[in-house]
């Protein structure tokens, strides 16, 4: 069986520096170039689906994520497919910031002229939260035990080809 790959990929370019260019600039032109390529590829994805629910990030997202919290791969493809931001994996989930209800986002939020961030309950996230998940800030926050089964079963293959335990 053939594990399936766990990131979402960036699209393949290469860079166009100017010719003219010497060592240390040649490297700031490089570092610029693949800023704003990684800038312009920043994944977002809707908290919302098209009936306007409230949903989790797909499957692809939570594998994404947990190839990087597993470390389910070599370093440079850990470097070169970064964390999406759409889900955080934690232990247990926070108070929302508001009510206290159990909070499912942690987002960037803006009140009158102030902003920062917040655990928001569902309720206060359709009230303050951007609405997108990942590039906006915004994340989805979920247990290790919500791992959706076949998401569970990619992880797990890939930890026994690397002779690891699996996720727990």
């Amino acid at each position: 069986m053939t594990t399936p790959d766990p990131f979402l990929r960036m699209p393949n370019a290469s860079l166009n520096l100017p010719s003219d260019l010497t060592g240390d600039e040649r490297l700031h032109a490089a570092f610029e170039a693949v800023y704003d390529y990684m800038n312009l590829h920043a994944m977002a994805w809707p908290a919302r689906n098209a009936s306007g629910n409230l949903v989790p990030p797909p499957p692809e997202h939570v594998l994404h994520e947990l190839a990087h919290s597993y470390e389910l791969a070599d370093e440079v493809d850990l470097m070169v497919n970064p964390r999406l931001g759409t889900v955080a994996f934690l232990s247990s989930l926070p108070k929302c910031d508001f009510c206290g209800v159990t909070a499912r986002y942690d987002a960037q939020i803006q009140i009158g002229d102030r902003s920062g961030g917040a655990y928001l309950c569902d309720d206060h996230y359709r009230e303050f939260g951007s609405g997108a998940l990942g590039a906006t800030g915004d994340t989805y926050l979920m247990l290790i035990s919500e791992v959706p089964d076949e998401v569970r079963e990619i992880c797990n293959q890939i930890c026994a080809d690397r002779g690891r335990d699996p996720i727990s």
